[in-house]
């Protein structure tokens, strides 16, 4: 006889059916991590931080923007080009749009695709009651400024929050 005709003919087992499934899922699960670690590695999932301390205080918060849309409280937020880099400037105005009396003001400078590049910035008052931060040069892309400061109302502080993206071409 040939030599090829003594070759057996294949036959699939179990073990087969076994490999096979084994290789699908095992695949399946590399996958999977990859896709996993490129998520959680590129956005960890909170915004915020203490998120859950923020929600536990979220009925303060509704109250103070409330308070805030009643008395007619808006901020300007803008970016001014110096020698040195930029100008971060905050005007905070009542309804007459005069300066409102503040204190405590913070901003900070936020990369709205990662919390890696945020940066606060220590604003101060000028003569005028703007507020105003030199800063470095920006890298491109977009920006959020995020604007706190404490208002007095009543007997009570009022915190103001006011936010505007900032697009660095």
């Amino acid at each position: 006889m040939p030599a090829s005709a003594t070759r057996k003919q294949f036959r699939l087992n179990g073990w087969h059916v076994f490999l096979m499934l084994c290789a699908f899922f095992g695949f399946m699960f590399i996958v999977n991590g990859i896709f996993l670690w490129a998520a959680l590695s590129s956005f960890p999932g909170e915004d915020e931080q203490k998120s859950y301390v923020q929600g536990l205080h979220y009925n303060e918060t509704i109250s103070a923007r409330r308070i805030q849309e009643e008395q007619g409280w808006s901020a300007q937020i803008g970016l001014t080009p110096t020698e040195m880099g930029d100008r971060l400037v905050v005007r905070i105005l009542n309804r007459d749009d005069a300066p409102l009396a503040t204190q405590d003001v913070q901003a900070q400078l936020r990369r709205t695709v990662t919390g890696a590049e945020d940066v606060p910035v220590e604003l101060q008052r000028s003569a005028n009651g703007d507020y105003f931060a030199d800063i470095s040069l920006l890298e491109k892309g977009v920006w959020e400024a995020r604007v706190q400061a404490s208002v007095p109302y009543g007997t009570d502080q009022v915190e103001f929050t006011a936010s505007k993206k900032l697009i660095i071409p």
